[in-house]
């Protein structure tokens, strides 16, 4: 007895029906939006790193940009941190150190993202507020 061909085609075309489904759920899938990148060159804000380094032990060091305003811990020496993207900017240095610490120095230098470093060293005997402009050329 041989089997009908009704039932010779269906035998196999069950299993591939049985995988087709999900395969066809994975293919009719919503088209990809695509995120639109923008180039942190570009952004309102620039993000760098704010390097310190002591000739002397600072009992105190502030740094402040317009509103915002980052604390350093003796024996801290870096800091990340974000400001408003401008060919200048304009940073209040405030440091004290200890009594009987001779003339001494702090190095500041800021590293941006897209922009070259840019240092600046301050002396001191006891405190020293200082505001230290940075400059930058525009760029096209």
């Amino acid at each position: 007895m041989t089997r009908s061909p009704l039932k010779a085609t269906l035998l196999p075309l069950i299993p591939l029906a049985a995988l087709g489904f999900p395969l066809a759920s994975v293919l009719n899938q919503e088209n990809y939006q695509q995120v639109e990148i923008t180039d942190p060159a570009t952004g309102p804000l620039v993000s760098a790193y704010l390097e310190i380094d002591s000739a002397h032990p600072f009992e105190t060091l502030s740094v402040q940009i317009g509103d915002a305003s980052w604390n350093f811990a003796p024996g801290e020496d870096e800091k990340e941190i974000h400001y408003e993207r401008n060919s200048q900017l304009n940073l209040l240095v405030t440091a004290t150190w200890p009594e009987d610490t001779p003339k001494t120095a702090i190095k500041l230098e800021l590293i941006p993202e897209a922009t070259p470093a840019r240092t600046h060293t301050l002396w001191g005997l006891g405190k020293v507020t200082e505001e230290v402009s940075f400059t930058w050329e525009e760029q096209e």
